[in-house]
């Protein structure tokens, strides 16, 4: 199994081994690249992009031979990955599941290190991932709300006014969605509440470690003042090196992890790039 070295922000737990597999099912996620150009012409607000009538198709299937790249969200096999991102970037996206880099980064981490499969707890997923949320919903054990305030699959809840009772969940999943929210340290705080203390909450946001501040701009109000600013025209801000103190001033000891502890092997077989995460236990 490889190990993790973990970058310590507050009283984290200790990094642990881990490794992971198998199978599920999800649909393809929403690619902004072909028509970037008509969102920040339009200003289009994000539930015209985000919401239900705007989820894409899969892409048709490529070819499986050579069995080169394996994805561990959805356990299919395939010579190649489609492309996705504003850049376009290759081997992105599984032609399975839909899963990108970072959803199987995440799986592999929960599957791995935090062994959710197995586990007996309440669950939260907020603005769940198709493939994550189908292997999640199975799971016998596992007590699953997700919310979302734009998709029909998840209760239609805001992150920064949960509507449930304090100390109601184990665990939540949270992946790139405090970028696009303005008022991220209530979202946090709110995570923090609903969350039982020692309970996890398991955070990715787009970092960039090169900066040591996070950057924002109030200012920047337009999807092209945004795209200017942040390299993206729904993102609020670029979250740096200091982001995981913001996370612990909610209540949290976190753990950062990055998909570089990996081998170089690993990380080609899952396809997984550069990527982060924040394991946050509730204090």
């Amino acid at each position: 199994m490889p190990g993790f070295q973990s970058a310590k922000v507050s009283r984290a737990p200790k990094s642990r081994a881990w490794d992971g597999s198998r199978s599920g099912s999800g649909a393809a996620p929403l690619d902004l690249a072909g028509r970037l150009e008509a969102l920040v012409a339009a200003n289009a607000p994000p539930k015209a992009v985000y919401g239900p009538s705007r989820r894409e198709a899969p892409a048709r299937l490529p070819s499986a031979r050579g069995h080169a790249k394996r994805c561990p969200v959805c356990g299919q096999r395939f010579g190649h990955f489609l492309r996705f991102g504003l850049n376009r970037r290759r081997n992105a996206r599984c032609p399975g599941c839909g899963s990108l880099e970072r959803h199987r980064f995440l799986w592999l981490y929960l599957e791995g290190a935090l062994r959710l499969p197995q586990r007996r707890l309440a669950l939260l997923h907020i603005a769940p991932e198709a493939g994550i949320r189908a292997r999640l919903a199975g799971l016998p054990r596992l007590r699953y709300r997700a919310i979302d305030l734009y998709r029909p699959e998840a209760a239609a809840m805001d992150a920064t006014r949960l509507g449930f009772p304090d100390a109601s969940f184990d665990m939540i999943l949270c992946s790139h969605v405090l970028e696009h929210i303005a008022a991220d340290r209530q979202a946090l705080a709110e995570m923090a509440r609903v969350l039982r203390p020692g309970g996890h909450a398991v955070i990715l946001v787009p970092l960039d470690p090169r900066r040591t501040a996070t950057y924002e701009d109030p200012a920047a109000e337009t999807a092209g003042e945004r795209l200017a600013a942040f390299g993206h025209p729904y993102h609020v801000r670029i979250c740096g090196a200091d982001y995981g103190a913001r996370i612990a001033e909610a209540g949290f000891a976190v753990t950062r992890v990055d998909s570089a502890a990996l081998s170089g092997h690993r990380r080609r077989y899952w396809r997984l790039n550069k990527a982060s995460l924040f394991d946050c236990r509730r204090l």
